[in-house]
């Protein structure tokens, strides 16, 4: 048959078969022969697809003879299971037109049946597999973590949930197809995540890289999941841009301490300290001048003056000419 032409069929016997080929032909089960019905030939008139054919405006008789006047007719498929039938109709019809007997039609049927029964279950799983994607959809843009799903055989990104896009700075239809690297960068640098396949399970810190550049700390997990068949990478990130700054804020507040505690020396405890000189004696047992050992154990230096009273003692003859 040439490719796009329609095919015209008449069919001997109006029973239930033939209801459930006019069936097919209108459900475009069959487009793929592009057939059409244009006449239904049956010796009862009260069989249910030849009523059938009648409700639909088809051509319908009760001498099978009347079908080869139809314009155009291809073929005619019998269906009475009479062999007398089939053989009259071959020996009787226009060279042009086909015979497809009942034994032809009834192969024809278990095919078609056959393939329609495995469409039905593709489409079965299918749907069942559109609804569980639906579903995990669902349940990851719940999800206040980012996720991203990644096919590792071309390192792009295959599912990635709200949370995600909102960390990117990019709409889910910008990220989905990007290769995995434009956007997540390892903590160890020059090495792309898919490396990570083979482990386990792998928390890692590393790096997310908006669509403006910036670049934001995250948690990263990596797993397993299988997606049609065939295992993907499963990656999660937590953003830890607070974390990160707490932990710096604290080591600079630590460096500040201890350069402060280097600072400081204190003096604490019991002193040995002469009653007469007032001199101190040290750990070694050396007998030091106050000022000495205080310089040695704290940060003060000294500078020397006279107090008034030590003044008058030792300068009378300066007091005494004051009077």
């Amino acid at each position: 048959m040439e490719e796009g032409k329609i095919l015209n069929v008449a069919i001997v016997g109006g029973g239930p078969g033939c209801k459930a080929i006019m069936d097919m032909i209108y459900a475009e089960k069959l487009r793929e022969l592009r057939m059409k019905l244009i006449g239904v030939a049956c010796t009862n008139p009260k069989a249910e697809g030849y009523r059938y054919a009648q409700e639909k405006g088809i051509f319908t008789t009760r001498d099978y003879r009347d079908l080869y006047k139809l314009k155009d007719l291809k073929i005619i498929i019998d269906l009475t299971g009479r062999e007398g039938v089939a053989n009259e109709i071959f020996q009787t019809k226009p060279g042009h037109i086909r015979l497809m007997d009942n034994v032809t039609a009834r192969l024809f049927w278990d095919v078609f049946q056959i393939a329609e029964e495995r469409i039905a279950g593709r489409r079965k799983v299918e749907e069942a597999l559109r609804e569980s994607e639906e579903r995990l959809k669902t349940v990851l843009d719940t999800i206040q973590a980012g996720i991203v799903v990644i096919d590792p055989s071309s390192h792009t990104i295959v599912g990635v949930n709200a949370a995600a896009g909102e960390m990117f700075g990019a709409p889910r239809q910008r990220i989905l197809g990007s290769v995995c690297h434009k956007y997540i960068c390892p903590a160890e640098e020059g090495r792309c995540p898919i490396t990570d396949l083979g482990q386990d399970i792998n928390t890692t810190e590393g790096v997310l890289l908006t669509v403006s550049g910036k670049k934001v700390p995250v948690l990263k997990t990596i797993d397993y999941v299988m997606l049609a068949g065939r295992e993907h990478l499963l990656e999660s990130f937590l953003d830890i841009t607070e974390r990160k700054q707490a932990e710096a804020e604290r080591e600079r507040l630590i460096g500040e301490l201890q350069e402060a505690v280097a600072k400081v020396k204190t003096l604490s405890g019991l002193l040995p300290i002469c009653a007469s000189c007032k001199r101190i004696r040290d750990d070694q047992g050396y007998w030091q001048q106050i000022e000495a050992y205080i310089r040695d154990h704290s940060e003060a230096e000294f500078s020397h003056s006279v107090c008034p009273d030590c003044a008058k003692e030792l300068y009378p003859e300066v007091f005494a000419k004051k009077k």
